[in-house]
């Protein structure tokens, strides 16, 4: 038993067993009767094995399973320094020319490129005979992959990251690619493999990127729809909230609409007098009173001079008081050119203002500014209405009584 660990490429008996799919008893009777294979120890530790010698154990028990005498199996095997790959010459030949990528792999550990055929050497940056598959090692692919090598298993159909390592994918989701995985059949002496074979062409793999891409697409108008009708709603019940009597119980009313219906998680109306926006709260507590000069606040300037509704950024946004983890869009409140606050929304997550979200908030900024605006008229009657007090001779001083009667 050799006392090296032979450049560190050795594991436990136990890993190798797993690797080999031939037991630790087995390996130790083998090793007894027929010196093979050889273990090794480091120092007085347990035994290792070789991983260069998991493909000939691999080697020997598929043999002994053909009916090849275990013998002539383990000397078929240690025949040959290094084990090669079969030649294999009618399967290349006959994939060689086929229009899906074909991959010839060695194992069981590492996972290595041992063929591939032309349609696979045409893929940049494909793994070249004898290169490393780390990538697909990593993934569940390999765990099959191993698999094949140890056990007498079935095709079986596989994802597996894209040759040549580029990530194809269709909005929001990668797409891999699909291959049947399969051990070939192979002569005493010669290296196990596994066939990874394409069940796509790439005009069917175009065909599926395109379809996720129309997929994600339609998802996403999907998720706008959505959205359209929950703001309609919306504005629908802003309108029916104004028909009532005007009011700061009217304003704070259609707040909740907001939150109800666009799904924000507080929403805030800042007054804006004479370049200074006050804010008094929120309806769900997430802001605080806070008042701010427009000037500070170039985002926030340009947005009232555009009467443009806006992201708010990180500067605005604090000075606002948004928590953390938190985005607010800031929704000018104008009408006929006269600013009158500025709605503060406060959502989990930020949303593209497209061209119809900005309209569908432009509508919500004039429902909210026809409020307030119908407000200060009816105070601004009221102050009117009222009768203005006597002057002059008929004046009477504060505190008088009512006049004698007769007098």
């Amino acid at each position: 038993m050799s006392d090296v660990d032979k450049g560190g490429q050795t594991v436990s008996a136990t890993r190798f067993a797993e690797l080999t799919g031939v037991s630790r008893d087995r390996l130790r009777t083998w090793e007894r009767r027929f010196g093979f294979p050889e273990p090794v120890r480091v120092g007085s530790g347990p035994r290792r094995y070789a991983l260069a010698d998991a493909a000939r154990v691999v080697a020997i028990r598929h043999a002994a399973a053909s009916g090849t005498p275990l013998p002539d199996a383990i000397d078929a095997a240690r025949a040959t320094e290094p084990l090669e790959a079969p030649a294999l010459g009618a399967f290349r030949h006959a994939v060689e020319r086929a229009p899906v990528p074909v991959a010839l792999v060695s194992g069981p550990e590492p996972l290595r490129m041992a063929w591939c055929n032309a349609a696979l050497r045409a893929v940049e940056g494909s793994p070249a005979p004898g290169e490393l598959l780390g990538g697909v090692a990593a993934q569940a692919t390999g765990a099959v992959l191993r698999e094949h090598f140890v056990k007498d298993l079935r095709p079986i159909e596989v994802e597996h990251p894209p040759w040549g390592g580029s990530v194809v994918s269709a909005g929001s989701r990668p797409l891999r690619s699909r291959s049947m995985v399969y051990r070939l059949p192979g002569a005493p002496g010669e290296r196990p493999l596994v066939a990874i074979v394409g069940v796509e062409t790439r005009g069917e793999h175009e065909a599926r990127v395109a379809l996720a891409a129309a997929e994600d697409e339609l998802a996403r108008l999907r998720r706008r729809d959505e959205r359209h009708d929950r703001w309609l709603d919306a504005l629908g019940g802003l309108a029916a909230e104004f028909q009532h009597e005007p009011g700061p119980d009217v304003i704070a009313s259609a707040l909740d609409i907001l939150i109800r219906q666009t799904q924000a998680v507080d929403v805030g109306l800042a007054s804006y007098v004479s370049g200074r926006l006050a804010l008094h709260g929120t309806r769900r507590g997430a802001l605080g009173s806070t008042a701010l000069t427009v000037a500070a606040h170039p985002q926030i300037g340009r947005a009232l001079r555009d009467v443009d509704g806006a992201w708010l950024e990180e500067t605005a946004a604090n000075a606002l008081g948004v928590p953390e983890g938190l985005v607010a869009v800031g929704v000018p409140v104008a009408v006929a050119g006269e600013v009158l606050g500025l709605l503060v929304m406060v959502f989990d997550e930020i949303e593209p203002l497209d061209a119809d979200n900005r309209r569908l908030l432009a509508a919500i900024s004039a429902s909210v500014g026809f409020a307030l605006l119908r407000d200060r008229l009816v105070r601004e009657l009221q102050r009117a209405s009222r009768p203005a007090p006597p002057t002059g001779r008929f004046a009477r001083p504060p505190g008088a009584g009512a006049p004698p009667p007769g007098g």
